[in-house]
């Protein structure tokens, strides 16, 4: 792997292309769907919930801001389950680290989730009428948001070439994540125990540090940060240990 480290770096970048040509293909609106399926969702949202809210500052930018990176994590891992069956035909007939399709199924997430950001702090600068210096962090929180990412998808892929009903039990599992994250809502409206609950989410602090940034114009507690490093970390070596020793059965597993 070490050795040919620029050719398996060139597989996966084509393969995360293709992947993301291949999401929106023959549909009407196309790449329109990436940003209309979240924007739709979040009027939704803000129309339901705006007049309980009040308490909250800058509630639309809060609430923006806490589905762009939960979708983020969501659509990532969700999409890193059938990522080895979905390249059946490249598994069966070549000889490469497997891992690599995981890699690419997340980045073709990636792309679309780096034209939301962008957006996302566009609208923030708008409507806040600043941007921090701070807003440079969001670089290395998008790259530990990615680490978490994807030692959870290690683990999520192999599962899902063994389990076929584990899409489905994970976007059970998305869905009450949703709201055991503070997407909607301020931690200040929980009682103490509620509230270390929803601590124990890695991205309660992913999505608490990024709206330090870009609400507060502030630098965010790396405390939290550290504990989603350490979170991450678990997840990674737990899940290419186990995807690495069940690689070589993944041809006889998919159909």
């Amino acid at each position: 792997m070490k050795k040919n480290f620029k050719k398996y770096w060139l597989m996966v970048w084509e393969l995360a292309f293709s992947d993301f040509r291949m999401r929106d293909q023959g549909t009407v609106l196309g790449f329109a769907w990436t940003l209309l399926y979240p924007l739709i969702f979040f009027f939704i949202l803000y129309t339901i919930f705006a007049d309980w809210m009040k308490t909250i500052k800058d509630f639309p930018l809060y609430l923006l801001i806490g589905m762009v990176q939960w979708n983020f994590f969501s659509n990532a891992t969700s999409s890193s389950i059938s990522s080895i069956t979905r390249y059946s035909s490249f598994v069966k007939s070549i000889s490469f680290p497997k891992e690599c399709i995981v890699t690419a199924s997340i980045l073709a997430v990636l792309f679309s989730h780096i034209l939301e950001l962008l957006m996302l702090i566009g609208f923030c600068a708008v409507m806040k009428g600043f941007i921090s210096v701070y807003v440079f962090l969001l670089i290395p929180i998008l790259i530990l948001t990615l680490y978490l990412i994807t030692g959870v998808s290690m683990l999520l892929s192999l599962i899902g070439v063994y389990f076929l009903d584990m899409g489905r039990i994970w976007a059970l599992l998305m869905s009450m994540g949703f709201f055991l994250t503070p997407i909607f809502y301020s931690l200040d409206m929980l009682s103490p125990v509620k509230k270390n609950i929803i601590l124990l989410n890695p991205m309660t602090h992913v999505i608490q540090a990024s709206r330090t940034i870009l609400l507060d114009g502030k630098c965010p507690e790396f405390g939290g940060l550290l504990y989603v490093f350490a979170f991450g970390t678990v997840f990674l070596v737990i899940g290419y240990t186990l995807f690495k020793k069940f690689e070589g059965y993944f041809v006889e597993k998919i159909q």
